[in-house]
């Protein structure tokens, strides 16, 4: 607990006085409103006076009338404190003491009050008593209040050694300083540690004082008044422990530093989280290599590089031939088995400043900064398939697999990041349709696809207007309860022709041509509609519905109006709504996208984070951003619980989730064994086969009925 100072001179009401020096109307005026403001009466007791005298407040809180015999007053005292307190009281009159304080319980018609009173003593030359004021004031509450605070403060105590948080305290003017019970225990010091000021000082790992010192000059002399830093310790068994410091400064009228209040956190374990989450981020879990985030990343400055120094620079996308056949004929293990060697082999191949990435599933890429030439990478490409010659070994076995290549150049081909790899892509899909284990370039000859996507296009706007888009819902349970709490709105697309056409045929498409904008649109309306529908007879646990935004809707002016409009017009509550985003809206930059999304959050609409961990996963946008909830991705899901990394990974996240109060919900649970799993470690929401594809409105609307 914090140190408690007390004045030991403290005079009160020293300026009170039974002499009357003024104007007695103001005199009586200025007690009532000191007796209003704390509830606080007075009994005054003059010199010849056989009776007290109570003020109105003091007549309230004992039940007496404005004067009363001495004896009166006495009777009020509780039988088995009156003797005491009348010695107590004999004793400070004869005494000579100006001032005194005590504590007493008075028997009323109500029941047993107790009281606090502060007496004052006015006397004569020759030390007798002339007058007396005592104020009363009602301090029963106060103390059932301090006994609850007593209670509370061990509830608060259990909850820091779990929490692994501790405070301390250094009082400059007192040269002391306070450690709580587990600070003490955090810092693995003994339970009677005292220290003085270097003694706080020594704590710290000797390479750690000087600069920890030098923060608190620093923030002295500019008068801060908080500070934040973190220290490292190693434990008795060697391993390395990490504190965080939040201190508050508190100065002097002077400008001195008096007071440090601080907390202390052991922030081992979310550190280690957060390294974990920086490599998940950035890294592939599998191969190690860098994942598509950090490629596109290094792509662009490679290309802005490029088009600085006047250079070419070539891109190489491959994936690996069959690699199906090799996941359902020896299992997913092999299958990552055999992605971790192709991985070596190509690092192996490549220039130490050529970057090798896994983009995902069998799919690699590489950054050929430096190019001079298109013959180069071609003899590149060759050596990539070279790589692939001999067979691996998986699994006690000889596997043999081969390697589709294509490749594009800069700035021949392509201008920016996006469409080269576009046109990279295009390449290697045209090597596979040539046979496989081969490599070609990109050509305007490729058109193909593009005609095909052209088509796909205009049947899309057809779509749009002739009613053929369609949501399904797939429902959304408590994984403890397993109550149904909602859904997530998926779009359909039904051709007349080609009857169902998959969503990543055309959602991608309507992103890139913007088309997403008016589906999207219509999508937020009938989901708002849905869930109005599906609400309207349910007095408890209402059902709410997730849609998926895309970062093009959030260019359209202005799309909080447009949530603001659905849920008007659908008379959907904004509760009953919650909007998917990627991280990839969150690393756009803009103040815009922030604002937007604190106008959709202001109406009351929740913010979900959609595929957590598949992007950069930075930690700063999740306490920038209103986002209320975190959807795990089903690619950390599917190897559960078997998979070490993918069981440490997602125990990561939930406990991130955890820590900044936010909901989970875990996506693709297929099997009862990662049910259980997620239960385990505290998951609140599922979706999934194992809990039901996505349906049309009807059937989910008989399952929303039963529920």
């Amino acid at each position: 607990m914090p140190v408690q100072y007390h004045d030991q001179h403290h005079q009160g009401a020293q300026a009170c006085s039974c002499t009357d020096h003024g104007d007695a109307s103001l005199t009586a005026l200025q007690l009532e409103a000191v007796e209003n403001l704390n509830q606080i009466g007075v009994l005054t007791w003059r010199q010849g006076h056989d009776k007290v005298r109570l003020s109105a407040l003091a007549q309230t809180l004992l039940a007496l009338p404005e004067l009363v015999p001495f004896s009166e007053l006495l009777n009020l005292l509780d039988p088995r404190e009156r003797p005491g307190l009348q010695t107590y009281w004999q004793q400070m009159a004869e005494t000579g003491q100006r001032h005194t304080v005590a504590e007493f319980s008075v028997c009323l018609p109500e029941g047993r009050r107790r009281m606090g009173g502060n007496a004052l003593f006015e006397r004569d030359a020759y030390g007798t008593v002339v007058c007396c004021v005592v104020a009363i004031q009602d301090v029963t509450s106060h103390d059932a209040m301090v006994q609850a605070l007593s209670d509370s403060e061990a509830r608060l105590e259990e909850a820091q050694r779990i929490a692994q948080f501790g405070y301390w305290e250094w009082d400059f003017e007192q040269r002391r300083a306070m450690l709580s019970d587990q600070a003490v225990a955090m810092w693995g010091l003994p339970p009677s540690w005292r220290a003085d000021e270097r003694g706080l000082l020594g704590l710290l790992p000797e390479d750690q004082r000087e600069w920890v010192e030098k923060l608190y000059m620093e923030a002295f002399a500019k008068g801060q008044t908080s500070l934040r830093y973190e220290v490292r310790k190693s434990d008795d068994d060697g391993n390395v422990r990490e504190f965080h410091s939040l201190v508050k400064i508190d100065y002097a009228p002077d400008g001195k530093p008096r007071r440090l209040l601080a907390t202390l956190q052991d922030i081992s374990e979310l550190k280690s989280y957060r390294r974990q989450l920086h490599s998940l981020s950035f890294f592939d879990t599998v191969t190690g290599l860098p994942n598509r985030a950090l490629f596109v990343d290094r792509l662009n400055h490679a290309l802005t590089d490029a088009s600085w120094h006047g250079q070419q620079l070539g891109l190489l996308m491959l994936d690996l031939d069959r690699f199906k056949d090799i996941n359902d004929s020896l299992g997913h293990t092999a299958g990552d088995a055999l992605l971790q060697q192709a991985a070596q082999r190509l690092q192996q191949v490549m220039r130490e400043y050529d970057t090798v990435a896994r983009l995902g599933g069998d799919e690699f890429a590489v950054l050929l900064p430096e190019v001079r030439h298109a013959t180069d990478m071609g003899s590149i490409a060759q050596k990539v398939l070279g790589a692939f010659a001999q067979p691996f070994q998986i699994g006690g076995q000889e596997v043999f697999v081969t390697a589709s290549v294509g490749g594009a150049f800069y700035p021949a081909d392509a201008q920016d990041a996006v469409q080269l790899m576009q046109h990279a892509d295009a390449a290697l899909y045209h090597a596979k349709s040539q046979g496989r284990n081969n490599f070609r370039f990109y050509s305007k000859e490729l058109t193909r696809q593009a005609a095909e996507r052209l088509t796909l296009e205009s049947e899309l706007r057809k779509a749009i207007e002739g009613d053929e888009l369609a949501l399904h819902y797939q429902p959304k349970f408590d994984l403890l309860t397993g109550a149904l709490v909602g859904a997530e709105a998926l779009m359909r697309w039904h051709h007349p022709v080609r009857g169902m056409v998959q969503p990543l045929s055309f959602i991608s498409m309507a992103e890139d041509t913007g088309l997403i904008v008016p589906m999207g649109a219509w999508a937020l309306r009938s989901a708002c509609a849905a869930a109005a529908a599906w609400n309207a007879g349910r007095s408890t646990s209402p059902l709410k519905i997730a849609v998926n935004l895309s970062a093009r809707q959030f260019t359209s002016v202005p799309f909080s109006t447009t949530v603001y409009e659905a849920l008007r017009s659908t008379g959907c509550r904004p509760e009953w709504l919650e909007l998917e985003i990627t991280e990839s809206l969150l690393l756009d930059g803009r103040d815009e996208i922030l604002s937007v999304l604190q106008d959709i959050a202001a109406q009351g609409v929740s913010i979900a984070l959609d595929d957590f961990g598949t992007g950069y996963s930075a930690l700063s946008y999740l306490t920038r951003f209103p986002v209320d909830t975190l959807k795990i991705d089903r690619s950390f899901i599917k190897d559960l619980p078997g998979d070490r990394s993918s069981a440490e990974l997602v125990k990561a996240i939930v406990s991130l989730g955890h820590s900044l109060e936010m909901n989970l919900v875990a996506e693709g649970v297929e099997t009862r064994e990662q049910a259980e799993h997620l239960v385990g470690l505290g998951c609140q929401l599922v979706q999934g086969y194992l809990y039901g594809k996505p349906v049309p409105y009807d059937v989910f609307s008989e399952m929303a009925a039963q529920a």
